[in-house]
């Protein structure tokens, strides 16, 4: 498609000018026309990209498809109703500064539009363009505080068992098959076990469901062979598909193929979607999902003050980052910052998470890059009941020293590179001075009555923070915190808690859309608060000192 080559000029049937009355200072429609409009025609240089110069019929305008889409997550809207909403909904009109008989366009532009997105790599562009112009109002910080937290995404996809799964993924290959032209000589056996019949879900015989487990594992082995030794198929997805799924349910040696007893994490749970993951909120698994997983950062005032009834929030979200579902909470960190650094953004000053982000490791990168993690640390293992745990022993790991209850000083600090296990930690002993100890039953129970201490790099910092975590100002500091869940709750609202759509890719492009929704809904909320409090109008040159506004009049910036 070729790149629009339309003006810009209003002519006198544009609905801003015609209904201009109907939509008063404070109406979010028409803040998003005189608003965030010009910021997506700042960002028409980027979008054009996606298109080419001369090459075919004209695209529809790829600035207002990408204001259509922020509108369409903003009301949480599929793409039919907001096709629907650009030709017959006044305000979607006013808000793109369309013209009264805009015919409007069909709702797999929208579809397309994402795929040129996510083709260029453009995905961010405009959760990006709308952040630049939140910090470029002073609203935003090249650095502050803030918090951060997770919370999962619910897949496009049903939840298999391993049998349906694999029968599945068998089916697609089979189909795959038929359409090679040359078919496999066992042809007609595997359209009849895996196109035409089923598995009774309500059979409760393991041997009967074993065997067609086997008998599923032996076929799919076949099947890859001839398809990987055919030249058209060999380098299909559904081939890839079909021998990753073979490689995480079945062992295959000497010929025989055997079922493995469990699956692994991060294993294909749905052949329909591969990168849908199972993945467990808590140890007892109470919470279960087969999806995603996405890290939100929001930026946390300098000093948070009491606010007037209504007021609505001035903290803003920095970076919204989609993972596998089985990806840590400390992984998933690394990537919101490093996000956050490609977008000029500095690490901040103090930043405030829940527990499955701290550790001694991830306090002393927060350290080095001049800030603060701020959350609290997982309790040390408990031993057997009525010995000393870690947290009894004072340790200086500067000075190479520990104390333990007893007052008495070690004997030995050595630095350990396990290799077998891949981690690096500090070996304390106390030797003969255990034997005469008083305190020798309740510090251990080893054979030898001589207690061993094994601790982290940074065990400083653990230390520390667990004794910070018992004053008065921790638990005060962590209360800003809080407000993150409000932030996801939202986001959960306008619908990010389950994808509409299949892949990693798509769900984090939805996602980054989601935060620019969310971003911009606050924006204009505290513009609309700001024009109430001035007074209306008559006050709106006060208020763009302030910082508050940011771009052209809707008149100058169409001209």
């Amino acid at each position: 498609m070729s790149l629009p080559r339309g003006s810009r000029q209003r002519t006198l049937f544009d609905t801003p000018l015609v209904l201009e009355d109907m939509f008063e200072e404070t109406n979010r429609y028409r803040l998003f026309h005189e608003k965030v409009m010009p910021v997506m025609w700042g960002m028409r240089e980027e979008l054009a990209k996606l298109y080419c110069d001369d090459n075919g019929r004209a695209a529809i305008e790829p600035v207002m498809m990408g204001a259509v889409t922020v509108l369409q997550y903003m009301e949480n809207k599929p793409d039919r109703q907001a096709a629907e909403a650009v030709r017959l909904h006044l305000g979607w009109k006013y808000a793109l500064g369309l013209p009264l008989d805009y015919g409007g366009f069909h709702a797999t532009s929208l579809v397309v539009f994402r795929e040129r997105l996510l083709a260029a790599e453009k995905g961010p562009l405009v959760f990006d363009g709308v952040l630049e112009t939140l910090r470029a109002a002073g609203l935003v910080k090249r650095r502050n505080k803030q918090r951060l937290d997770s919370t999962h995404i619910v897949g496009n996809v049903a939840r298999m068992g391993r049998l349906e799964m694999v029968r599945e993924t068998l089916r697609l290959a089979v189909e795959l098959a038929e359409k090679g032209g040359v078919r496999p000589p066992s042809m007609a056996e595997l359209v009849e076990r895996y196109c035409e019949a089923d598995v009774d879900w309500r059979c409760q015989d393991k041997e009967k469901l074993g065997a067609k487990m086997q008998q599923a594992g032996e076929d799919g082995v076949a099947l890859l062979r001839w398809l990987e030794a055919q030249p058209g198929l060999c380098s299909h997805k559904t081939t890839a598909l079909l021998k990753r799924v073979l490689e995480e349910q079945f062992e295959t040696e000497g010929g025989s193929v055997t079922r493995k007893e469990k699956e692994e994490s991060g294993v294909v749970k749905n052949p329909h979607d591969p990168d849908a993951q199972w993945a467990a909120k808590d140890k007892n698994k109470e919470k279960q999902w087969v999806g995603f997983k996405v890290q939100v950062a929001e930026t946390v005032a300098e000093t948070p003050a009491a606010k007037k009834k209504g007021e609505p929030t001035t903290n803003f979200i920095t970076d919204i980052t989609t993972t596998e579902a089985i990806a840590s909470d400390k992984d998933g960190m690394k990537r919101s910052l490093d996000a956050q650094e490609g977008r000029g953004l500095e690490h901040p000053s103090e930043h405030f998470v829940d527990g499955a982000y701290v550790c001694g490791e991830t306090m002393a990168k927060a350290i080095e890059s001049g800030g603060e993690l701020v959350g609290p640390m997982q309790a040390a293992p408990q031993r057997s009941q009525g010995i000393y745990s870690t947290e009894a022993f004072d340790v200086d790991i500067e000075h190479r020293t520990a104390v333990c209850p007893a007052g008495k000083l070690s004997t030995e600090f050595g630095k350990i590179n396990d290799g077998h296990q891949g981690t690096t930690y500090y070996r304390i002993q106390w030797g003969h001075q255990c034997d005469t100890c008083e305190l020798q039953q309740r510090c251990t129970s080893s054979g030898d009555k001589r207690r061993v201490l094994c601790v982290s790099l940074r065990h400083d910092l653990v230390q520390a923070r667990r004794r910070e975590m018992l004053t008065p100002v921790f638990k005060k500091r962590m209360k800003q915190r809080n407000a993150m869940e409000g932030t996801i709750s939202e986001l959960a609202r306008n619908g990010m808690r389950r994808t509409r759509y299949r892949g990693l890719a798509k769900t984090n492009l939805a996602n980054l859309f989601h935060g620019a929704a969310c971003n911009i809904r606050r924006w204009l909320r505290l513009i609309a608060w700001t024009i109430d409090q001035s007074g209306g109008g008559g006050q709106r040159a006060a208020a763009q000192k302030r910082g508050f506004f940011s771009g052209m009049p809707a008149a100058a910036a169409l001209a």
